[in-house]
Formats: C-alpha cells, sequence, structure tokens
C-alpha cells in the first residue's frame, strides 16, 4: 500500500511498454491474457503434490529483517507471491541461494531499483503474461503477472496470477477492470489456478467486486482460523483464491517485517 505522500516524494520511472524480468534477463512483453512462452534456462521440472504458496506484500523491504523472514518460509514454499517487491541485490541473491526462479513484472524504477510483483518458485514457470494500470491520482502503476507450471498428476499446469491492486479510486470499478484480463485468461484455463495477491479491498464494494468476480469463476478462497492479516476499516486487503484445488493447511503469520502479514498455503489437486 503506497501513500500520497510516499507518491509525491518521488518521480518514478516507467517502461513505455510492458515488461516482465526473470532470473535469466530475458525481457517478456506479453500482456495478459495471451500468455507468451517462457526461455527455460534448464529442463523444465515438475510442481510436487502437496505444495505451498506463501503470499506477501513485502513493503519494499523497508524493514531490515524482511530477508531473514522470507528465509524461513522459503525453506517450506515452493511458489512465493509477493507485492511491493524491490528487485534488488538482496532478493536476487535470495533467489539464487534458495535456487528459486523469478519472474518480476517491472512497474517502476526509483533509485536505480525496479519495483513491482514478483513471483518466485522451485519450479521455473513455462508460460507468462502481465498487466499494468495507473493509479487515476499517483500514477504509481499497480502490476500483476500470470505464470503457468507443470505439477505432478495432472496433464494441465498450475496457472498463477499475482496481483497489486490498485488503491486509490473512488469506486471499485476501476479494481474490476484490472481484474478482467485474468477473468478472461482464466476461461481458456483447464488446470487449477490461483488468484493471490494485495487486492486493496478496503471497502465492502471493493471487496464484494472482487469476490463475486472469482466466485462466478468457480473460486473459493482459502480462510483462517486465526486470522493476522492487515484489515483497513475491518477488511482484510490480502487475498489467496483457488480453483481446482482443496486446501490441506492455511496459515495466517504474524511478523514485523511489512506493514502485511503473509499467507502461508498448502494445496493438494481436487
Amino acid at each position: 500500500m503506497i501513500g500520497t505522500s510516499t507518491a509525491i516524494a518521488f518521480f518514478p520511472e516507467s517502461p513505455s511498454e510492458l515488461t516482465l524480468l526473470s532470473q535469466g534477463k530475458q525481457r517478456y512483453q506479453a500482456t495478459c491474457p495471451i500468455l507468451s512462452k517462457v526461455i527455460l534456462s534448464e529442463e523444465s521440472q515438475t510442481l510436487p503434490m502437496p505444495f505451498k504458496l506463501l503470499n506477501w506484500n513485502i513493503y519494499k523491504q523497508q524493514e531490515k529483517s524482511w530477508q531473514q523472514s522470507l528465509q524461513e518460509w522459503a525453506t517450506s514454499a515452493d511458489i512465493l507471491t509477493l507485492q511491493e517487491a524491490k528487485l534488488s541485490p538482496e532478493l536476487i541473491n535470495f533467489s539464487k541461494q534458495n535456487k528459486l526462479f523469478y519472474l518480476q513484472n517491472y512497474a517502476f524504477k526509483h533509485s536505480g531499483f525496479v519495483y513491482g510483483v514478483n513471483t518466485l518458485s522451485k519450479v521455473e514457470a513455462i508460460s507468462t503474461c502481465g498487466t499494468a494500470h495507473r493509479e487515476p491520482w499517483i500514477w504509481v502503476p499497480k502490476t500483476g503477472i500470470a505464470s503457468t507450471y507443470p505439477i505432478q498428476g495432472s496433464e494441465y499446469p498450475l496457472l498463477v496470477i499475482n496481483l497489486h491492486g490498485i488503491n486509490f479510486t473512488l469506486t471499485e470499478k476501476p479494481l474490476k477492470k484490472q481484474i478482467e484480463p485474468y477473468l478472461a485468461l482464466i476461461k481458456t484455463h483447464h488446470g487449477p489456478i490461483i488468484f493471490s495477491g494485495d487486492f486493496n479491498t478496503w471497502s465492502e464494494a471493493r471487496l464484494e467486486g472482487v469476490e463475486q468476480s472469482l466466485i462466478a469463476s468457480g473460486f473459493s478462497e482459502a480462510l483462517f482460523d486465526e486470522d493476522k492479516r492487515l484489515t483497513i476499516f475491518g477488511l482484510p486487503l490480502d487475498h489467496i483464491f483457488f480453483r481446482g484445488l482443496k486446501v490441506l493447511e492455511a496459515q495466517s503469520l504474524v511478523t514485523d517485517s511489512s506493514d502485511h502479514s503473509p499467507q502461508l498455503v498448502t494445496f493438494d489437486l481436487d
């Protein structure tokens, strides 16, 4: 979540067209719902079943303890969907040390660093696309990434969507419009799907708009017995929706390494 005072304090440099960056220094410019094949750096591997996904708005790695916390959770997570990720040498080294592949949507650059959503995974993605939508008031883009992964026990790949929702709008309509390309992609995908991120659902209208769109597409939401997610006006901002999968365990974790608390969910094929 970026405050208006923060946005005014810098002038972000955004690419002239959508740009997705990979650990192999490849650039992809596929706009969802059209997926582009990923140039594989090694022979494609298969995601095991069951698997774990961590969803976390990492707050641009402003807290010193972010790396220690991420390292702790990365030992068990197979896929990590991060929002407000700073593609710093520390994050790149973290991915190398943990043998993780990544895709980062280049939302903007500030002080030499690229920011945006980042999806890390123990298995390399086989296709990807993304979106970028500018905030109407502060002009900082909010981005999303869709990526697919071969999975054990399924002839169809797993589709993972990682979204940072538009925030500063008077109505829920821009947020719903931001989701539309992914709903179109979902209609064409035959395998299991996870749609996670910081949706900025701080109003009933925004929350209902997201939930109704995804429920109508056959999704369920991961729920937590002890819910520690960040809330605004009593409503959670971060969500993990899924289809074609079942939840074995759902944890809402506590941390002081970001203003958001992460979620760690274990999935298996339904």
